[in-house]
């Protein structure tokens, strides 16, 4: 896959520009240094400032659209990890700031004013939550417009009934790059999209799951250049197995005393709970549409294809001697570690104060034949739901579509920025990266629909991996498949009620 868009664009944007800047010279010459006030003189032609600004896809919204007077409420988890839904002031903070102006230019353009009010909902508060919002439809016009909350409770809401079909307001593009393509790939029911997240939550960006490199140390164990890890990226051959011929050898008893353990080197380490992106990551699901416009259990989960990657991987994580995986250790944060699959949020979290560089790729796909590659999402990130009971619907709409709009123009840049200390618009292979991952996120059904599910969604392959259990997988599959099928059945029936 070639990350060619920017530099297209931008050398465009240099090829027009080239004629102004030619006119320029030739009525003033380079002596002509007059300067004029700050009111009066004209504005200089940036060719950086012009290809930056380019970069970014238009919004198709009406630049007179007005809603004057309108109240557009939302109720939010106020646990949520990182700010995302308003900030009290600006504090000089790129993200913080970059939230604060893109609910300022909302209420600007439409002339709305923006409600926040704030419960607990988090995935052990989620009940409590879903049971507020389903409340506030019987709160008539004191009813809030959208219900913000933890990545499961989307699903939950849209069971429950109060959940509208988005795709019923044309002012929403779900083919814009500020909503991920499987929202409609891949989370359609009954032709509709009944939740939403992408760009419009700063937690949907902090949760995609990457893989981090310590360049230093890539550089000293293969004495290769960095250029070679993105350039396997790009020609599509990060693959499970590179991967792990690549962090395969590393491990040193750095402390010499006997036990694997922090002080020592590692060729990979995370936390047992980030096992799930390795699924997502080789384009394997759990709960898929059916063409009935249901859900089905898919028949990826218990495939010869799940089994070998639990082999695999399994043989990698137990066997090898290379990797740790236990939650309470920051191994790779103090440079004792070649890889590390996390949250993206581990940049800004763990990484602002390394003594070594690091950089970002996707989890490693299944193999070279698998075309794309796929980003899982980590959990707590938010899903959007427009109630059944706005008042104004269309108002709302609009305004959901606005601020994923601004959040991608303003949000994902500063959040990048913030993150990785690089200038998004600089083009560095680690921005091309996160736009990578960024646009092959995928959301999953199964991982949406999990409290219906009791947890069967992740909790069976994070075991077997976690447990080694490759070998026994496919015992696994009569005993769960009449359970799963049992409880879509379930979900099922509340979908059938959906308008």
């Amino acid at each position: 896959m070639k990350h060619t868009t920017r530099i297209i664009i931008a050398i465009l944007v240099l090829a027009m520009m080239l004629p102004m800047a030619l006119a320029c010279a030739e009525t003033n010459g380079p002596e002509d240094t007059t300067a004029g006030s700050a009111d009066t003189q004209a504005p200089t032609l940036d060719a950086t400032t012009e290809a930056e600004e380019t970069m970014f896809a238009l919004s198709d919204i009406p630049e007179d659209l007005k809603f004057d007077g309108e109240t557009i409420k939302f109720l939010y988890w106020n646990d949520v990890e990182n700010p995302e839904f308003f900030v009290e002031d600006q504090n000089g903070e790129a993200v913080n700031d970059a939230i604060y102006n893109r609910n300022a230019k909302v209420e600007e353009q439409f002339g709305v004013t923006l409600e926040f009010t704030g419960t607990p909902g988090n995935f052990n508060n989620q009940s409590a939550f879903v049971n507020q919002a389903v409340n506030s439809t019987q709160a008539g016009a004191d009813a809030h417009d959208f219900f913000c909350g933890y990545s499961m409770s989307g699903a939950t809401l849209m069971c429950q009934g109060i959940a509208q079909d988005l795709t019923g307001y044309s002012i929403i593009e779900f083919d814009k790059p500020w909503w991920p393509a499987s929202l409609i790939g891949k989370a359609t029911i009954k032709d509709g999209v009944y939740f939403a997240s992408g760009d419009i939550s700063t937690n949907f960006l902090y949760m995609m799951y990457l893989c981090v490199f310590n360049k230093d140390l890539f550089t000293d164990i293969t004495q290769l250049e960095n250029k070679a890890l993105y350039e396997m990226v790009d020609n599509g051959e990060w693959t499970i197995d590179k991967f792990i011929e690549l962090a395969s050898g590393v491990y040193v008893d750095q402390n010499g005393d006997a036990t694997a353990n922090q002080g020592d080197r590692f060729g990979f380490v995370t936390s047992n709970i980030h096992f799930d992106s390795f699924y997502t990551a080789a384009n394997l699901f759990t709960v898929i549409p059916a063409e009935d416009g249901t859900v089905k259990l898919s028949d990826d989960l218990f495939s010869e294809k799940t089994q070998n990657l639990l082999t695999k991987m399994g043989a990698f994580l137990h066997e090898s001697g290379d990797c740790f995986f236990s939650a309470d250790q920051d191994i790779f944060a103090a440079g004792e570690a070649l890889f590390d699959i996390n949250r993206a949020q581990i940049t800004n979290k763990k990484l602002t104060a390394t003594s070594f560089s690091y950089g970002i790729l996707p989890v490693p796909k299944y193999d070279a034949e698998q075309e794309e590659y796929y980003t899982c999402m980590a959990f707590p990130f938010t899903t959007y739901v427009l109630s059944t009971a706005s008042t104004h619907p269309e108002a709302a709409a609009a305004t959901l579509e606005l601020m994923a709009y601004q959040s991608y123009m303003q949000i994902t840049p500063a959040l990048f920025e913030e993150a990785m200390k690089l200038r998004y618009a600089d083009q560095s292979d680690d921005s091309f990266m996160f736009d990578l991952i960024r646009e092959t996120v995928v959301i999953d059904l199964g991982r949406l629909l999990t409290n219906r599910l009791d947890n069967l969604s992740y909790s069976l392959f994070r075991s077997a991996m976690n447990n080694n259990q490759g070998s026994s997988w496919a015992s696994l599959e009569k005993a769960n498949t009449k359970l799963f099928n049992r409880k879509i059945t379930d979900i099922n029936k509340a979908i059938e009620k959906l308008g």
